[in-house]
């Protein structure tokens, strides 16, 4: 029989108050849901590289476009592996810099994860959740996430990690690599096939039939390899479909974009404007003032409209002088500081709203392998948001023509795209 009122209140329960409803499990699930980084979808690039590093995979290579979130996978990545396998783990960062950023990225992510930065001379990290033992020789255990760069773990002779993930690997040579990776049993390797690889200035010609060149990029090294998985990033979120199409051909994959509608008011994603000039100072003094008139003009992002500023502007040079001398420039137009001035090797990884890159052909007095490298033509063409102008010469195919190497149909069908 059910009590009644006067014998809940002889019991002393309170039958002033509304009985508690139970909440649905749908509730129960959205009070506790798990973070990111938990919530693996299957199917996806993330869910297949968990895969393989969980079942033993001796290597596993995720190939990524320009603007795929290559590093937010890489993050999701260790922070699962973290949690939920005994492997101890390293991250292998081409510098100091990446290094320290992807500590902070992992640190921010989760609070209460187990982030060590061992780098010689870090004492102390931009975030308190961060390790910083001072030295780079620091062995970590089960559940640390231990970052390190690719050059400290090649010359420490103690370095032992189960599993190395190698952030941006296509910047590691393959005896880069190997040094590093000398006492893990699985590595994880992360990067853009598409981009700039290590400069090598010696002479590498002895090693031109090596089955494993030292001097090669190392995913490309270990791609045929048996123990191999290859995996590819499919959607760039920085590029639009017609920068997509443009640098298409820079990679043996397929991509799309899942970039949001962003446009600069009165330009396209892509223009092309031809400049000739017999003195180059000419051709610098004109692509300074194509860059400083974007300051002002009105970029429509998914945040709303507003004013380009000078911090949102980049100018991408084929080498130091045209660097100097637009950024001379740009300083007589008061907006240097302000607009980036670089060389593709020295903004790479960055990203802009609006970007001029200048084809090196353009200002080149010398035609070497420097102006005709096509990582450094993907990087000119993939740093923008929103609108990309590729200034180039008349004469640029004939330069071309005149060269005897490899790849003269993608360096031809890349800048045919961008003219297009």
């Amino acid at each position: 029989m059910a009590l009644s009122v006067k014998d809940l209140s002889t019991l002393g329960i309170d039958t002033s108050r509304a009985p508690r409803v139970e909440p649905s499990p749908e509730e129960v699930n959205t009070s506790r849901e798990l973070p990111s980084w938990q919530r693996l979808v299957p199917g996806t690039v993330l869910s297949k590289a968990l895969y393989e590093a969980a079942s033993g995979r001796r290597v596993t290579i995720i190939d990524s476009p320009p603007g795929s979130g290559k590093t937010t996978l890489l993050v999701n990545a260790a922070l699962w592996l973290g949690a939920n396998t005994d492997l101890t783990l390293t991250i292998a960062t081409p510098t100091r810099a990446a290094a320290i950023s992807v500590a902070d990225r992992i640190a921010a992510v989760r609070q209460d994860a187990s982030v060590v930065l061992a780098l010689t001379g870090v004492d102390a990290a931009s975030n308190k959740a961060i390790h910083t033992p001072g030295n780079g020789s620091f062995q970590g255990e089960a559940g640390d996430i231990v970052v390190k760069t690719v050059a400290s773990l090649g010359m420490g002779t103690k370095s032992r990690a189960e599993l190395l993930i190698v952030d941006e690997a296509y910047q590691s040579t393959f005896a880069a690599f190997t040094a590093a990776a000398k006492c893990s049993e699985q590595v994880l390797m992360v990067g853009d096939p598409g981009q700039i690889g290590p400069v090598v200035t010696s002479d590498t010609s002895v090693f031109e039939d090596s089955q494993y060149p030292p001097h090669g990029r190392a995913p490309d090294v270990l791609r045929d390899h048996p123990s191999t998985k290859v995996l590819h990033l499919p959607t760039s979120f920085r590029l639009g479909q017609r920068t997509v199409d443009a640098i298409s051909p820079l990679y043996d994959f397929t991509f799309d974009s899942g970039r949001p509608d962003r446009s600069v008011a009165g330009h396209d994603e892509i223009e092309a404007v031809q400049m000739d000039h017999d003195d180059p100072v000419d051709l610098y003094a004109d692509v300074a003032r194509l860059a400083h008139s974007f300051i002002g003009k009105e970029i429509t992002t998914e945040d709303g409209d507003r004013p380009l500023t000078a911090n949102d502007v980049c100018v991408v040079a084929g080498d130091n002088m045209a660097v100097n001398g637009i950024a001379g420039f740009l300083s007589t137009l008061g907006s240097y500081p302000g607009i980036t001035v670089g060389t593709a090797d020295r903004l790479q990884g960055g990203q802009w709203h609006a970007v001029v890159a200048v084809d090196p052909l353009a200002s080149a007095s010398t035609v070497s392998d420097h102006h005709l490298s096509l990582g450094r033509l993907c990087v000119m063409a993939s740093r923008h948001m929103a609108h990309l102008t590729w200034v180039h010469g008349s004469d640029w195919r004939s330069l071309i023509n005149a060269q005897e190497v490899e790849d003269t149909d993608r360096m031809v069908a890349v800048r045919e795209n961008l003219g297009a």
